[in-house]
């Protein structure tokens, strides 16, 4: 969800509600022998307040049914999160900015860490398709990551294997792999010995995520590491091994996808059940300020 100028509306609105219950609380803390949340502005603002919370919960009820055409999901989204926010200062004015006893104190513990991890995920939602854009140029379709590295795994094996045929051409069919190369050409033993070594060692366990902390992550240090193999290669073999460093920038971009898309929807893991947990506690104390 971007915000954008169609969120204007409802800052507006949300400040002007905010404004006008201030104004009214201000005269009836001062004014008033006894404030808090059992008086009767207390209740209409406690009644506000966990209607804004109650409207925010239901964007999950209406993402979870989307045959449902109760307003477009649009209007939910910002409803849930200004509304939702709005939630916080209207019920500290049912609290009389104090927390009570131990329920109203944990009730106002999660709606701080609700609505701060609500904001939070505003905000990731808010940069981080931007992020995206910019940072990862071979963006795909997230379910089909795990495809695709499978195929730059093949992809680079068979590039690997063909560097002996594209530098000596004129040794045959038999010349398809950089082993094979070694004996027919021993003026580049050794370096086709280093290359071989760095495709084995660095860039291959790199693409099968066979290692956690690969080197070749790091923009600098994999450029460093094909300009010092290129400089080994001769310009016939500049070709491939340049194909093979695209190959590795691919794979370092999917992963960045994936730590953004796992950033954007990781923060609901605290969020939705705080939230939830909010709610039935909201119950709770609702049913028993009405019992007593």
């Amino acid at each position: 969800m971007r915000i954008d100028r169609t969120h204007r509306p409802w800052l507006i609105g949300s400040c002007a509600l905010l404004a006008f219950l201030f104004l009214i609380y201000i005269p009836y803390a001062l004014l008033s022998t006894r404030v808090g949340g059992g008086t009767p502005l207390g209740i209409v603002y406690g009644i506000i307040g966990f209607g804004f919370m109650l409207f925010a919960a239901a964007l999950g009820i209406r993402k979870r049914f989307p045959i449902w055409r109760i307003g477009r999901a649009q209007h939910w989204m910002r409803g849930h999160l200004w509304l939702g926010t709005m939630a916080l200062p209207v019920i500290f004015l049912h609290g009389a900015f104090h927390f009570g006893g131990w329920l109203t104190t944990l009730l106002m513990v999660l709606l701080i860490i609700v609505t701060i991890s609500g904001l939070f995920g505003a905000y990731l939602q808010h940069t981080l398709p931007t992020r995206m854009m910019h940072e990862v140029g071979y963006e795909t379709i997230y379910d089909q990551i795990d495809h695709i590295r499978e195929g730059l795994v093949a992809e680079a094996e068979q590039r690997f294997q063909s560097t002996a045929e594209e530098m000596a051409p004129s040794t045959g069919a038999g010349a398809t792999v950089v082993l094979t190369y070694l004996d027919t050409v021993p003026e580049l033993q050794t370096e086709l010995a280093q290359y071989s070594a760095f495709y084995e060692n660095e860039l291959k366990p790199y693409l099968q995520n066979a290692v956690k902390k690969s080197p070749l992550k790091a923009r600098d240090y994999s450029k460093a590491e094909f300009e010092r193999i290129r400089a080994l290669l001769p310009d016939s073999g500049h070709k491939t091994l340049k194909a093979l460093e695209e190959i590795c920038e691919e794979k370092r971009q999917l992963d960045h996808q994936i730590i953004l898309h796992r950033t954007l929807h990781g923060w609901l893991l605290c969020h939705l059940p705080l939230s939830l947990a909010l709610i039935l506690l909201g119950f709770i104390h609702a049913i028993g300020a009405l019992r007593y």
